[in-house]
């Protein structure tokens, strides 16, 4: 086929080869690796020449497999995993069965089961990736790492002594280690301040619990309990921390025979959203809108369930959103106690505020929903934060500037220009396994440990600490976040040491084989919050919330969606989610613009049309999709592509892959 094998490249010139997809050499380089070729880290048998092994290692078998429990965080969110390792090399990762979020079996009679996300299982082939950065960076030039080393211990007196100069830019982690860290930095440099920054962050579910209760608190539906579920602009079973659990809990809910629900009856799922989601797709009934009109749509349900003023908005006398929102109340106000709304991250904090008082007017606290204590309640807004940063890098505040993980000069709000900023920092530190385009504009750039090869903890969705261990020796020597703490303040502890000491200081009795073989820490969740629903002020619609679903070019809303490939752009490396198509759009290599088939024809747009979107007076130029589900008048834009450092197979500079759609993304966004 002419249209899918070229015979001529886009550089015009040399033949294509017809069998090759994206550069097989490209594509096979880490798969290569792990099949047999990672050399260096690869812990087998013990060494030996010609003579046999008088003794075989522990617990090893040739040619059987072996299984640890391990950790895999993402934003912030852990996920218990299991790793397969064939003679000291992993091989797979799957949910941990044993771990107490994992949700258990959705079939009566099985107890053990568990899932893992497509990000977790694709990080076998992140840890074997050629691309991962493997020396130490120096003004963007090879160095070693005993160079920085001896860096560091020149400079230490300076970093002490620089107060609010030093600053933290930490990509988000709920890691109790690397928390203590923070305390170990607070001690060693008084005055430091250290910021989080996540591009896909749910803190404006922080913020609007804070709205309701008085404090921020963490939400955990118990959609195995729910006869009724209204996921609120949020995918349910993709996007959010607690995708996995969710998935468990409603598929035990939506059996009739068996379910847990225990009456004959399965659970009805409502969703209320504007980009077409895996979540939408499952729906019982399903309403497609502006993300912008959710809030008059939250607000006049709660207006219909607590007797108040609904508010004044168009949409709202559209005869199918009336329809959907009367039958919708009419089933919520009979389902008391049965029934749960969960808000997506992109809502703002007074919808999430508006869900909160509905759920509390369904009697739903306590019986399908837990509010859990937040672990950092005093911690400010990720946009916040990071503009904070920034202001402080633009006055000549910060000295020093040490980043942990992250790419912000890849995702960071377009109109704060951090690129820009960071340049006027004196001393800059990135640690990261990639040679990124942050690392690009770095004083210095550390290689970072992948999670399969160091020791870490983190928590779940749920609070419960998980505990990763390494499964093998590191291949290219990278450290952790909190490795690189402990070095900058001079204790120089290694990973196992620090995770240790983090419960010891905390006076947690920890089983430590215990916990590592589990990959858990029993009774480690984050307890119940009693909350009351406090007074909120009254809902205050912008104009184009008061207008109803028709709106012409000029005011169509854009929002920003998760890419299944990529993330946010942290994965661009990985072949193996490049080449996995969408589960809806079924497109692989790519990030796009969504469009309703109603706006493409209003605009004259087809599928693969180039256009242009233009937000806040910034533009990019990105691939049309015409996608049936999208909601009318708002464009989907997915994150993620566009790289310029993420290595051979998502961008490097020479060839690129996909759109920077995060160019037209700014702090509001």
């Amino acid at each position: 086929n002419e249209d899918e094998f070229p015979a001529q490249d886009t550089d015009g010139g040399t033949a294509a080869d017809p069998m090759s997809r994206r550069n097989l050499f490209q594509l096979m380089g880490a798969s290569l690796a792990l099949a047999g070729l990672a050399g260096p880290g690869c812990k087998r048998y013990e060494k030996e020449g010609i003579v046999p092994l008088a003794r075989r290692p522990d617990d090893q078998v040739p040619g059987n497999t072996q299984s640890y429990a391990s950790a895999f965080e993402i934003a912030g969110a852990a996920q218990g995993v299991l790793i397969t390792s064939f003679e000291g090399r992993p091989i797979k990762v799957d949910g941990n069965p044993e771990h107490p979020f994992a949700g258990g079996g959705a079939v009566p009679g099985t107890k053990r089961h568990a899932g893992s996300t497509a990000f977790a299982q694709a990080s076998i082939l992140s840890l074997y990736d050629p691309d991962r950065s493997q020396t130490a960076l120096a003004g963007g030039k090879g160095t070693t790492f005993t160079a920085f080393v001896e860096w560091l211990a020149a400079n230490r007196g300076n970093l002490r002594g620089q107060g609010a100069g030093l600053r933290v830019l930490s990509e988000a982690s709920s890691s109790p280690t690397l928390a203590r860290a923070k305390l170990k930095l607070a001690e060693f440099a008084p005055g430091a301040q250290w910021h989080e920054w996540e591009s896909l962050s749910w803190d404006n579910e922080r913020e609007g619990t804070k709205a309701a209760f008085g404090r921020p608190v963490r939400p955990l539906a118990r959609l195995d309990r729910a006869h009724t579920i209204v996921a609120v602009d949020c995918d349910l079973f993709v996007e959010h921390p607690a995708a996995m659990r969710y998935g468990r809990d409603f598929a035990r809910s939506r059996r009739l025979e068996g379910g847990s629900l225990g009456d004959g009856k399965m659970n009805r799922l409502w969703s209320i959203e504007s980009t077409f989601s895996n979540t939408g797709a499952l729906a019982d009934h399903r309403l497609p809108v502006r993300s912008e009109l959710v809030l008059p749509i939250i607000a006049k349900i709660d207006a219909e369930l607590s007797g108040g003023a609904a508010p004044d908005a168009e949409v709202l006398r559209e005869s199918k959103v009336e329809k959907f929102i009367s039958v919708l109340v009419k089933e919520l106000r009979a389902g008391q106690g049965k029934s749960v709304l969960v808000a997506g991250r992109r809502q703002p904090p007074v919808v999430h505020a508006l869900v909160a008082k509905i759920n509390a007017a369904l009697a739903a606290p306590g019986a399908t929903v837990e509010y859990l204590e937040e672990p950092e309640p005093n911690r400010i807004h990720h946009a916040e934060t990071v503009a904070q940063l920034v202001a402080a890098m633009k006055s000549g505040q910060v000295k020093t500037l040490l980043i942990l993980g992250g790419n912000p000069v890849y995702d960071a709000p377009s109109d704060l220009e951090f690129a820009a900023e960071l340049a006027k920092v004196e001393t800059s530190i990135h640690v990261s396994e990639y040679a990124n385009e942050t690392s690009q504009k770095t004083s210095w750039h550390l290689p970072r440990a992948h999670a399969l090869e160091s020791w870490n903890d983190a928590r779940t969705w749920d609070g419960t600490i998980t505990i990763g261990q390494p499964i093998i020796q590191p291949l290219y020597g990278g450290i952790t976040p909190a490795e690189f703490i402990s070095m900058v303040v001079g204790d120089g502890l290694a990973g196992d040491k620090l995770v240790q000491n983090t419960y010891e200081a905390a006076g947690v009795k920890l089983d430590w084989r215990a916990a590592v073989h589990d990959g858990f820490v029993p009774g480690s969740a984050f307890s119940v919050a009693p909350v009351s629903v406090g007074n909120l002020p009254p809902v205050a619609l912008s104009p184009s919330q008061k207008a109803g679903s028709r709106i012409g070019n000029g005011q169509l809303e854009v929002v920003f969606a998760q890419s299944s490939h990529t993330f946010d752009g942290r994965f661009a490396n990985n072949a193996w989610l490049q080449e996995t198509p969408d589960f809806l759009t079924k497109l692989t290599w790519d990030n796009y613009a969504l469009v309703a088939p109603a706006t493409a024809h209003e605009l004259g747009l087809s599928t693969d049309t180039l256009i242009k979107v233009t937000v806040g007076g910034r533009s990019v130029d990105v691939a049309c999709h015409v996608m049936p589900g999208q909601a009318q008048g708002s464009i989907g834009l997915v994150l993620g592509g566009g790289r310029t450092a993420a290595g051979s197979v998502g961008g490097n500079g020479k060839k690129a892959v996909g759109f920077d759609t995060g160019r037209v993304r700014a702090l509001t966004g």
